[in-house]
């Protein structure tokens, strides 16, 4: 499966790890210099760009823990508008719900859900990508926002926060003791119920309140995040941002599910893709013709496997979508295949 080469990710993120490495003195910082300078004339990077730049951070001497200080120097104000919403909220449970609602403008490669389990007495968040991105990348994605999210709660709750629970699908690193320090949550690494992150907060804390509590700040920032979302639709990036979606997921996601993702009910979705011109139902047969190829060509699973990877409960009805796009089945495209590669 390609990659999108669509840039989606703010670079505000990265010049701030390039200025951590210029501070620390022992690098290049000419190098580093001239590559922040070449950084900063965009706002957005794609994944590529992200997975390159993260490897040459990483292949520096010293930078086994290059994930967990950028965490750690990250502030809120970091995440611009967004983290000024979070400041002025009046309590825990309404800054909690607005960064899952206004997520994808702090780090739109990830998707945040918040979850009320009224018997256990919990809030649960969870933090999942929804890009592909090498292992190496993605590691240091969930680490840096693990670590993020944890100073960022102390930032806005101060020490009357109380003990809450970090589950994370990363291995536990060399350096797990600079974690014991975070001595207002409990770090738990190797999490195999999911690729990501878990946070989870017993339920009486979401009462506590904020003290740069300003509801009028709060209301004219919320707005402006508002109109920043708003903008992304109606500039007709809603069609970029599902196609990703379905290219990218694991399992071609549904229009609900993409319509989750973004946080938008499913009417707005529909509403949003056909002021572009676009139907769900249309766009998602293209790009699952278009991942079935790939698969066809690229890959040495079966029909069946490839069938069940595109979302399909029946391989025939696979075999007769495609037959109908490419009048041939799927086991005569790549037989055809064979025979040129052969010749």
């Amino acid at each position: 499966m390609q990659k999108q080469q669509i840039p989606v990710v703010p670079a505000r993120y990265y010049l701030r790890l390039i200025d951590m490495l210029i501070h620390s003195n022992q690098y290049d910082n000419q190098i580093l210099m001239t590559f922040r300078d070449q950084l900063s004339q965009t706002d957005l990077l794609t994944i590529q760009q992200i997975e390159q730049f993260i490897a040459l951070g990483l292949s520096l001497p010293n930078t086994q823990d290059l994930a967990f200080e950028l965490g750690k120097n990250l502030k809120l104000s970091s995440h611009s508008l967004v983290g000024y919403a979070l400041m002025t909220s009046p309590n825990l449970e309404h800054a909690l719900r607005l960064i899952a609602q206004y997520f994808r403008l702090i780090m739109p490669s990830f998707k945040l859900s918040i979850q009320f389990l009224t018997e256990q007495k919990k809030v649960e968040l969870l933090f999942e990508p929804i890009f592909q991105m090498n292992k190496a990348c993605l590691d240091f994605h969930i680490e840096a926002i693990a670590v993020t999210f944890y100073h960022s709660v102390l930032e806005l709750a101060g020490q009357q926060i109380e003990r809450f629970q970090v589950y994370t699908s990363i291995s536990e690193p060399v350096y797990h003791a600079r974690y014991l320090q975070m001595v207002k949550a409990s770090f738990h690494f190797n999490y195999t119920w999911m690729t990501g992150l878990r946070v989870v907060f017993d339920q009486h804390q979401l009462a506590l309140p904020l003290p740069l509590a300003d509801a009028y700040s709060l209301k004219v920032v919320e707005q402006r995040c508002q109109e920043q979302i708003q903008q992304i639709y109606h500039q007709g990036e809603i069609v970029e941002w599902v196609s990703m979606m379905l290219r990218q997921a694991n399992q071609i996601p549904s229009l609900t599910e993409c319509a989750k993702v973004l946080n938008i009910s499913t009417k707005t979705l529909q509403r949003y893709l056909q002021q572009q011109g676009v139907e769900f139902q249309q766009l998602k047969q293209k790009i699952t013709m278009e991942r079935a190829i790939d698969l066809l060509e690229h890959s040495n699973f079966s029909i069946t496997q490839i069938a069940y990877e595109l979302g399909y409960s029946n391989p025939a009805n696979f075999t007769r979508a495609f037959h109908k796009k490419l009048s041939c089945s799927p086991q005569d495209y790549r037989l055809k295949l064979q025979n040129i590669d052969a010749t």
